[in-house]
């Protein structure tokens, strides 16, 4: 607690140090401001004089085309005059072209009151900053501030004692192969350090099972089509040597599970990489309801089975992304709703810009829907329903991952609504400018 305390102070003293020199590099900004205010106030106050005094307007003289030297008078100030409002009233502007000075006591007054006005606010803006700017700057440096305490905290130990030594048994009795195990030393001065051990250990833990879940599942995705490949090619040195329909019967079968396979594993590099933060995006506008409109022209043509319609409001819907990987998350979608709509039956596909701004894009089917409780599973990768997802459909079951990675690294989200037996809508709701400016 007293490392704490002994950080909190300094913490203090820093946020302090900050909020000044922040203030005071305000309180120049705003003194420039003012006077080139002021100054550009009086410079057109001196180019009209001199234009009243010739008896023209600034119209009239380019009109003219006369050459004019702007400004060329200059200000004559009292030399012997104490008083200040004798002195502002005594201050005059000569003015060259007709060899007069005339009374500049408006524009001194003038300045001086634009002067007050703006330092007012100024004022005002500078003192709630040296007042609060600690305050703001200290919950703005809070985790820092919590993380060197701890760090403090840790460095100034006593190795020797027994809080170390009640730490150090505590973590050689931690059982990683146990799914509830957790660091725990009883000792109150320590429960800052259990906690961040415990909840990195949490995070290890899911980390591990989800490594491990996607391997296992992986292993057995390429069990299937590696088993197919063996048996015909097995039946291919039996028989297919003199039996011609065994042989083409092999060599198609042989074909589609290595295509299967190959786009499998595809898939698991794209999301590995994507996992390692190794899939880089190409930022730029891009327009959905165009998009659409070339994935509605693609599906016309691959997919004679299915009636396509299009819905688009007409105008471009703007967004902001990778355009090549949110047409692939479009695509997977399409495929979706293909895999799972009786032939003959209608997918709509659309584009529009919600109440709030946010360009959608969705793709709708009228197929046979998905279930409510696995509904919150359908981007899990491997994931299929026992009825809807199942792999006579030739799907991977990491489609709708690669999509919700795709959309989730955009700054986007989706939109599930699914009834069974009627169909199924995706919405995908992108921003318009990427939010962390990646």
């Amino acid at each position: 607690m007293d490392a704490e305390k002994k950080q909190n102070v300094k913490m203090r003293s820093i946020a302090r140090k900050i909020s000044a020199d922040f203030n005071f590099r305000l309180l120049i900004i705003f003194l420039l401001i003012d006077a080139l205010i002021i100054f550009l106030n009086v410079t057109s106050w001196m180019i009209f004089t001199e234009f009243d005094a010739l008896g023209m307007s600034i119209i009239d003289a380019f009109r003219s085309g006369k050459e004019f030297d702007i400004p060329a008078g200059h200000f004559i100030f009292p030399n012997k005059e104490n008083d200040p409002v004798e002195f502002i009233n005594k201050i005059k502007y000569f003015v060259p072209q007709i060899k007069k000075a005339v009374p500049a006591v408006n524009i001194a007054v003038e300045s001086i009151s634009i002067a007050a006005i703006l330092a007012v606010p100024e004022f005002f803006w500078l003192v709630t900053g040296f007042i609060r700017g600690g305050s703001r700057v200290r919950k703005k440096l809070a985790p820092l501030n919590r993380l060197a305490a701890t760090a403090q905290l840790i460095s100034s130990a006593d190795f020797e004692g027994d809080s170390f030594h009640a730490l150090e048994d505590a973590l050689e009795k931690i059982d990683a192969s146990q799914t509830d195990c957790h660091l725990s030393t009883g000792n109150t001065e320590l429960q800052g350090i259990e906690s961040a051990i415990n909840n990195l250990i949490d995070r290890m833990k899911q980390s591990y099972v989800q490594q491990a879940r996607f391997v296992s599942d992986a292993s057995h995705e390429l069990r299937t089509p590696i088993s197919v490949i063996q048996g015909y090619a097995n039946m291919l040195d039996r028989w297919g040597k003199e039996d011609e329909k065994v042989l083409e019967e092999s060599i198609s079968a042989i074909k589609t599970e290595s295509e299967s396979m190959s786009k499998l594993v595809e898939q698991l590099l794209f999301l590995a990489r994507g996992d390692n933060g190794k899939n880089q995006l190409t930022m730029e506008d891009i327009d959905l309801s165009a998009m659409m409109q070339e994935l509605y022209d693609e599906y016309l043509m691959v997919d004679p089975n299915h009636e396509f319609i299009l819905k688009n409001e007409g105008g471009p819907v703007m967004a902001y992304g990778d355009y090549a990987m949110i047409k692939q998350t479009a695509r997977i979608l399409t495929d979706n709703a293909v895999k799972y709509t009786p032939e003959g039956n209608e997918i709509y596909f659309s584009a529009y810009t919600d109440e709030k701004g946010t360009p959608v894009f969705e793709v709708q089917d009228t197929g046979i829907g998905i279930a409510p409780e696995d509904l919150p599973k359908v981007f899990e990768r491997f994931y299929r329903a026992d009825d809807a997802r199942n792999r006579k459909t030739g799907g991977t079951g990491l489609g709708l991952s690669i999509a919700k990675w795709i959309v989730d690294r955009h700054g986007g989200h989706f939109d599930i609504k699914s009834y069974p037996d009627a169909g199924t809508r995706f919405s995908v709701f992108l921003p318009v400018k990427n939010p962390e400016g990646k």
